[in-house]
């Protein structure tokens, strides 16, 4: 919708500039039944900045989006893409957050990567994520290792002061062998 907008600008501001003769005030505003104020359309007029600050939250917005549009198919499963999708997403408007385009967004962007933060933490309760992954033809266990790191990625963390780090490639074997021992053995 923003972007259908924002490309229909000129035509939106000059409906808006014309429809206070066409059609009068959008509304009035009424107080103890009487009329105080005429609101015109041209009061919701956007200027040029008004107009770029459209495209900005559109740009922002449009990575939720995208990322929604991977759990929306109806030919192949795809609870897989859930980990990847908000890792995506998280780095998407990480570098946004950063970028001085968007510097206007930032407390906004730093509010939607706090609750990117609070689902994603939600997924070490289910082991279910991990499986689908580790399930995956294509991800198995090696998109864990890279993505989240080993025993290397853990040596250094620990180092760099995290004694709580964690080697997730075997927190994942973890996840599946206990699986497999409740479901198979």
């Amino acid at each position: 919708m923003l972007g259908r907008a924002y490309h229909l600008r000129q035509a939106i501001n000059l409906f808006v500039s014309s429809a206070d003769e066409l059609f009068g005030p959008i509304t009035s505003i009424r107080c103890h039944g009487w009329v105080t104020k005429h609101i015109p359309w041209t009061a919701f007029a956007l200027k040029t900045l008004d107009w770029e600050r459209v495209n900005d939250t559109r740009i922002i917005i449009s990575d939720a989006n995208d990322i929604q549009q991977y759990f929306s198919s109806e030919q192949q499963p795809t609870l897989w893409r859930a980990i990847p999708a908000m890792e995506e997403l998280q780095m998407a408007w990480e570098s946004k957050r950063e970028n001085l385009q968007f510097a206007l967004y930032k407390e906004a962007i730093e509010q939607g990567l706090a609750k990117i933060g609070k689902y994603y933490g939600k997924f070490d309760d289910k082991p279910v994520y991990i499986l689908a992954l580790v399930l995956h033809p294509y991800y198995k266990l090696a998109y864990i290792a890279m993505a989240w790191g080993g025993p290397e990625e853990q040596g250094k963390e620990r180092d760099a002061g995290n004694p709580n780090a964690k080697n997730w490639h075997d927190e994942a074997l973890k996840v599946v062998e206990t699986t497999m021992e409740e479901y198979w053995i």
